[in-house]
């Protein structure tokens, strides 16, 4: 009796001490359209992941789905301009935060560059939540006009750049 017992509280352990998602895990999109002559970019990543990393960045409790959002856009500003670089042309180019919206178990934080011509190659440098966990892996979905390429990222690599084709 004793053995069922132990058994069904180490079942139950993980169930009561919450839910942890097993991987670490942010998909960038940045998609530009000549017609628009802008870049979007989008980044989705989990809100538990992102409170540690920025706990870690401010030394500061955030709570990105209940605290105060004009507070928390400037900390989460601050940390993806630390950690992620745009280039257009091969040349870094700044980007405008947007802000971040909450959605069911993810969080997406927005940029755009607008006013872009010309555009022959898009690329990112990113080390987002690689101080976090070592096992943290970016996905970069890239799309010029139309045509998308993707990357997996993983500590050290933190470059994708795609070109116009």
């Amino acid at each position: 009796m004793i053995r069922k017992i132990i058994i069904f509280c180490l079942i139950l352990m993980p169930i009561i001490s919450g839910f942890h998602h097993p991987f670490f895990i942010a998909v960038f999109d940045l998609e530009y359209s000549s017609k628009e002559k802008e870049l979007g970019i989008s980044c989705k990543i989990y809100p538990d992941d992102l409170e540690a990393a920025l706990k870690e960045f401010t030394k500061k409790n955030i709570d990105i789905t209940a605290g105060k959002k004009e507070e928390n856009n400037k900390v989460v500003e601050a940390y993806f301009r630390k950690h992620v670089v745009i280039k257009i042309n091969g040349l870094t180019t700044s980007y405008r935060f947007l802000g971040y919206e909450n959605e069911n178990d993810a969080t997406w934080v927005f940029f755009n560059i607008p006013s872009l011509v010309n555009v022959k190659s898009v690329g990112i440098t990113t080390d987002l939540m690689y101080e976090y966990k070592e096992e943290q892996t970016n996905i970069v979905h890239i799309t010029i006009d139309g045509n998308r390429k993707s990357f997996k990222l993983n500590a050290p690599i933190k470059e994708a750049t795609a070109k116009k084709q």
